[in-house]
């Protein structure tokens, strides 16, 4: 989520209401964070631009021990390194040096966390270090001068003021720290590929394989401290993965056999944040793009973030060695400016494979330094469907509401209500009802962190009707559940007519009727929907 955004009179006004009655909590049964680490930078603002000022380095001691690495070529759980720094753990200690250059120094730590870190990821100016109970702290300024790092252990909502949060699943490896900043990407792009500016703040996240590899949940330091939020996998949320890597909102992942897929997505971007983001599912063609964040927000003559949001693209096998040790990283402002890092080896020699994340070709750099993971049973045949999870239980139905309703999706949309955060069942209690209509829509296998599957329209004779059911989470400002239970779970989202038959929807008597009177003419109509793990509302 956009972190340490300016928050205007209206949306602060808007986000008050809906969080009043929410619960602050750390995850259940498990002890805090240390207590000698309670603020720091992380919730306000970003400041200067990026620099890589080095005042203030000369203050670290001398690292003497012999197990620093000699290159950092790769972020893993020991190793990372972003624009500026370098960054390794090393016995406990946390030591840090310029990009490329030799002489490590060692970071100070607060008192309770020296010698506790066991993992650390960093993503543009932000580190995080996890301690052995699984715990996150975060380390402010990083592409700045030394003097201004800083900690906090704080993390989830409201404000990135929550107590603080463990990884998910005392999860080891397969997470990584993602950070896009208005410094070092600024923008980025929608489902239908127009621009957008990712605002004055940043949007931060942790995305962790959970399970068997095919949940990918993330935490978010504006979000509840749940494991509830997740990046549908790819394959229809089935894919199992080993080694996950992220960044500027890019996350990279790979099966046991050398299988790859990335996708950019942020839970601003998706659709699920429309306290602080104008979202359409009709195109925005003929209007022009925005020049900053608040424009786009509030001047509705501007295109407003096209959902539904990206999906995985599926990367070219490297021709070639590699291990589960994978990277992806931020190469400058810029839509998609990533670079992916594979390690390997080729001809004998060990190194790592790299590429443009819209290459098609992988080249390889020899670096003689130890592999750091087992070599994978890479193969140049993709092997993806052998590592596909089963599919979700829940198969829903309900009967579509009339359209003469006063209130439905596309009405809160229209009227600039934050509709991600107002479940459709409360509208009828409010006494804003819907007749039923003549239609009924089923879906099998509903996963609701995918963003789109495959549906059903049946109407009133017993016709068939294949549509696209789009959803993206709703916001929740307590902690909520994982998949679906018996209490209700939000989305939003939208009933689109696969291009081709909108196309031919006249040689479809059926269909051409759903249109007419369901989809008012259109391809896609925005729904708002309440789902739990065995019914389905739809407004």
């Amino acid at each position: 989520m956009t972190t340490r955004r300016f928050l205007t009179r209206t949306a602060a006004a808007t986000l008050a209401a809906v969080t009043s009655l929410s619960l602050l909590a750390a995850p259940a049964a498990q002890a805090g964070p240390a207590s000698c680490v309670p603020f720091g930078t992380a919730q306000i603002p970003p400041g200067i631009p990026s620099s890589g000022n080095q005042t203030g380095l000369s203050n670290f001691g001398r690292y003497s021990g012999k197990q620093a690495p000699k290159r950092v070529d790769l972020r893993t759980e020991k190793t990372q390194f972003n624009k500026y720094w370098e960054f390794a753990l090393v016995s406990g200690q946390l030591i840090t040096r310029p990009r490329h250059s030799t002489s490590w120094r060692v970071v100070p730590l607060p008192s309770c966390l020296t010698g506790k870190l066991v993992a650390i990821s960093l993503d543009d100016d932000e580190l995080v270090g996890v301690d052995r109970a699984g715990w996150i702290y975060t380390m402010d300024n990083v592409n700045q001068s030394p003097l201004l790092w800083n900690w906090t252990s704080r993390w989830g909502s409201m404000l990135w003021m929550g107590p603080g949060r463990t990884l998910p699943d005392n999860r080891t490896g397969g997470w990584a720290l993602s950070v896009t900043s208005p410094w070092d990407n600024r923008v980025y792009a929608d489902g239908a590929g127009r621009i957008h500016p990712s605002g004055q703040a940043k949007m931060t996240m942790i995305p962790a394989l959970t399970g068997d590899g095919s949940r990918i949940t993330y935490a978010d330091p504006w979000l509840p401290n749940d494991d509830s939020y997740e990046i549908g996998s790819p394959l229809g949320g089935r894919f199992q993965s080993v080694a996950l890597s992220a960044a500027a909102s890019t996350t990279f992942v790979m099966n046991r056999y050398g299988d790859m897929f990335t996708r950019t997505f942020d839970f601003d971007s998706s659709g699920s944040d429309s306290v602080f983001f104008r979202y359409s599912w009709e195109s925005q063609a003929g209007k022009p793009s925005a020049t900053n964040l608040s424009q786009e927000m509030v001047d509705r003559n501007t295109a407003a973030v096209r959902l539904p949001a990206p999906d995985w693209t599926r990367q070219p096998k490297i021709p070639g060695e590699v291990t589960s040790a994978i990277t992806v990283v931020s190469t400058g402002p810029g839509v998609e400016k990533r670079e992916l890092r594979v390690e390997g080896r080729r001809d004998g020699q060990n190194g790592f494979w790299h590429k443009d994340i819209h290459a098609k070709n992988w080249a390889f750099t020899a670096t003689g330094s130890p592999l750091q993971r087992k070599l994978l049973e890479n193969s140049a045949a993709d092997r993806s469907s052998e590592t596909i999870a089963p599919p979700k239980p829940w198969n829903l139905y309900t009967t579509l509401p009339s359209r003469s309703a006063s209130v439905d999706g596309q009405t809160l949309i229209d009227i600039g209500l934050p509709y991600s955060v107002i479940d459709p069942r409360l509208l009828a209690q409010v006494g804003l009802t819907a007749e039923p209509s003549s239609y009924r829509i089923s879906v099998d296998n509903f996963d609701p962190a995918v963003t789109t599957r495959q549906a059903t329209v049946t109407t009133r004779d017993g016709t068939k009707i294949p549509v696209l059911l789009h959803t993206a989470d709703g916001m929740r400002m307590s902690p909520g559940h994982v998949g679906l239970t018996k209490t209700p779970r939000h989305l939003i989202g939208a009933i689109e007519i696969p291009a081709s038959a909108y196309r031919d929807r006249n040689s479809n008597p059926a269909l051409k009727e759903f249109v007419r009177t369901w989809m008012r003419g259109k391809s896609i109509a925005a729904i708002t929907l309440s789902a739990t793990n065995h019914d389905l509302v739809i407004r």
